[in-house]
């Protein structure tokens, strides 16, 4: 398997946008978040110049509800002229994109109040002729392009043929729950609670662990954690995660279980959107899943397992290390049931009822 490790937006967008510029058939784009500032019409301008003759942009939902962190319909939207102006933007340049030969599409309607808002599709990926294809973390927004993040390129008939078949079905309102394996390498597509069992294949190559596991993510809760603690004691297992948080509450809950000893933290400066597990550093385990309860109960997913040495190897040195160089260990934390943990608790609850209302697992 040919790969490219990209770290950051500015270098996934500059190879992105030589691959967009030689293509000839089709340019396919698959993202949670799209919104109209810099990073929008950057992506924009990519698939406007491409040559290829089928160039379609999927969007999730979510970004007709949520702009730069924000809720649309919020106090914010009144009080804030440049927010109101973002959103404006976003459904400007969504709606005028088709004058540049671009279909635009967003999956998973939001209903009747929003009751469907938790069902999101949370793919981040992209495929250039069924030949080039990125998967990772990176999503559309200016914010998302400031943090640190990853997006892997793979040189791969076959896999591009993959997750362009993956893109159809979501095109047409179809989410896979399926794995399928591609020479040295699996490639995963979840659908919340319908994949449990797909889940249960990846937890347990973690339980298996015999040396060490390491994880790069933001948003860390059960059911991940449940499985490191079934991990074997003599395993270290370490999860670098951000210090500065989008989502404080997975902080919260990380300082919080760090006091039971089963893995070491390591805060990395700044927001990290980056989402990756090493195992034995023989596996590695990719793309746009943090393994958390939303993701799991909720979200349609991309995962790519390898074992390809050439691409661990490329990731231990572009990503792994100088990411733990810039770490700082974090010693163990008193037990505090701080009020977003408790909420955290019955947000789990409720996941875990109601999605069995919308998602029945296989």
């Amino acid at each position: 398997m040919n790969s490219r490790v990209l770290i950051g937006a500015n270098s996934f967008m500059k190879d992105f946008r030589e691959r967009a510029n030689e293509a000839k058939k089709s340019l396919f784009v698959q993202a949670m978040t799209f919104e109209g500032d810099s990073a929008g019409e950057e992506l924009i301008d990519i698939m406007a110049s491409s040559p290829a003759k089928d160039k379609r942009l999927l969007v999730d939902s979510y970004s007709k509800a949520v702009i730069n962190d924000s809720f649309i319909f919020s106090p914010k939207y009144l009080k804030d002229k440049a927010f109101r102006q973002e959103v404006k933007n976003t459904r400007r340049i969504l709606k005028s994109s088709s004058k540049y030969g671009i279909e635009v599409k967003l999956t998973n309607p939001l209903g009747f109040f929003m009751l469907r808002y938790p069902l999101r599709n949370h793919k981040k990926m992209v495929v250039v002729d069924e030949q080039t294809t990125y998967l990772g973390g990176i999503n559309f927004s200016d914010h998302n392009f400031e943090w640190h993040d990853m997006m892997v390129a793979i040189e791969s008939r076959e896999t591009g043929s993959i997750i362009a078949a993956d893109f159809n079905k979501t095109w047409n309102g179809e989410n896979q729950s399926t794995s399928i394996d591609v020479d040295d390498s699996t490639i995963y597509f979840f659908n919340g609670i319908k994949s449990s069992g797909l889940y249960e294949k990846l937890f347990d190559k973690i339980r298996k662990a015999k040396k060490s596991v390491e994880i790069i993510s933001p948003y860390i809760s059960n059911p991940l954690l449940g499985v490191l603690k079934q991990v074997p004691k003599e395993v270290e297992v370490s999860i670098i995660s951000p210090a500065k948080n989008n989502k404080s509450v997975f902080k919260d809950i990380l300082l919080s279980e760090l006091q039971w000893g089963y893995f070491r933290m390591f805060e990395y400066p700044g927001m990290s959107h980056l989402k990756a597990i090493l195992i034995d550093g023989e596996t590695l385990l990719f793309g746009s899943s943090n393994y958390d309860i939303v993701s799991y109960y909720w979200e349609q997913e991309v995962v790519l397992e390898t074992t390809n040495q050439k691409l661990i190897e490329e990731f231990k040195n572009i990503v792994l290390m100088p990411a733990k160089d810039r770490c700082v260990e974090i010693s163990d934390q008193a037990s505090l049931e701080s009020r977003s943990l408790k909420l955290l608790k019955i947000v789990e609850w409720f996941c875990r009822i109601s999605s069995k209302s919308f998602l029945k697992p296989h």
